[in-house]
């Protein structure tokens, strides 16, 4: 069974949803709203922009909650102020391709997108006429016809594996990384290669599908849930991964499940660096690197109350997270589950540690087809 088999965010608008506990992913967004701004202008500048109808954007991974709301909103006033500039008298029609697995709840997603003035207001002279669309699939097949795309953004998606590396079990079949569920300093090497040698081919079959969809010179910006910049270490972890290990740990020592359910378990994903998101753009070489930065930033900025924001946090956790380790652990376990990592989050601000992600962004364009 595959990821996007049973691969999902917490459905819904109620306390637990992914809706209501994306404001991670909406802050690594707004750390790079200047470069997607400048990509967009210059895709409006370019003089093939004065040759066709419309802007094709998709945006890759999109869930829902505030993300995708401010996607569309700032590429409707970012054409509409470019083209107020250039004095255009036509401004090009948008079309918004709203792309992720079909398991995402897409009902709630279009709904909140129908509430957007950017949309109401698209027969309004001078504003977009914008065209909003679901794409549903992996960004891991191929999604759109050649030639289609003019823009492609990927928030906070990528570090998502298209499945757990193979490679990380003996001849014997035993599993090789024992007590933890990622890559940690305990780890053998031949976990962690497995680990990037499966994000190396990912990333690769993804650029490779992109740079089919996309025009020449078009533009794609993705960000992902990465680690520092430069660091020697193969083995590094965040701090959810590391808590949600403790957490489990803690369970298997109150019976509550098996030592070997543990062992068995590993998450599918990769946080990469810049350095080898460059790397493996280079190595493919469809597309030419623009910028690329690491950014790092405090999760929960503005809660000082340590036990309010281990809350915070453990349903940022949740949301993105729940349906990976219930197909593998068991729904009815998820409640003591999350309650002992709502403690192992408490004793970990309480330390004085941080909570801290690493957004690492390249923004790519499209090279010539010689």
């Amino acid at each position: 069974m595959g990821m996007k088999d049973y691969f999902h965010m917490v459905s819904g608008d109620g306390e637990l949803s992914y809706s209501q506990n994306s404001s991670v992913q909406k802050q690594a967004w707004l750390l790079n709203q200047h470069i997607l701004e400048t990509a967009i202008q210059s895709l409006i500048s370019s003089e093939e922009s004065g040759k066709t109808e419309g802007l094709h954007v998709v945006d890759l991974g999109c869930g829902v909650g505030p993300v995708p709301l401010a996607l569309v909103s700032l590429v409707v006033d970012v054409m509409q102020r470019k083209c107020k500039e250039l004095n255009r008298d036509k401004i090009p029609k948008l079309v918004m391709y709203m792309n992720d697995l079909p398991s995402n709840d897409f009902n709630l997603l279009f709904k909140d997108l129908m509430k957007l003035e950017a949309l109401k207001g698209r027969d309004n002279y001078g504003v977009p006429s914008c065209f909003v669309m679901g794409a549903p699939g992996s960004y891991y097949d191929r999604l759109f016809p050649n030639n289609t795309l003019h823009f492609v953004h990927a928030n906070y998606t990528l570090h998502w594996l298209s499945q757990v590396p193979p490679g990380i079990h003996d001849e014997q079949g035993i599993p090789l990384n024992k007590g933890n569920i990622y890559l940690s300093e305990t780890c053998p090497k031949e976990v962690a290669k497995a680990y990037f040698t499966q994000f190396e081919q990912d990333l690769t079959h993804f650029i490779k599908l992109r740079s089919e969809e996309m025009v020449h010179n078009g533009c794609m910006l993705m960000t992902l849930r990465g680690r520092p910049c430069p660091t020697d270490s193969l083995t590094w972890t965040s701090f959810e991964l590391k808590l949600i290990t403790e957490a489990l740990t803690c369970l298997v020592s109150e019976g509550l499940i098996k030592e070997e359910k543990v062992d068995s378990f590993n998450m599918p994903c990769y946080h990469a660096s810049t350095e080898q998101l460059e790397s493996i753009v280079k190595k493919e070489g469809s597309f030419e690197v623009e910028d690329s930065k690491t950014s790092i930033f405090d999760v929960v900025p503005e809660i000082e109350d340590t036990w309010e924001k281990a809350q915070v946090i453990t349903k940022f956790i949740r949301a993105f997270s729940e349906s990976i380790l219930s197909s593998h652990f068991g729904k009815n376990i998820m409640s003591p589950l999350y309650d002992k990592l709502l403690d192992q989050v408490f004793k970990f601000l309480d330390h004085g540690h941080p909570a801290q992600n690493h957004a690492v962004t390249v923004l790519l364009r499209k090279k010539h087809a010689y």
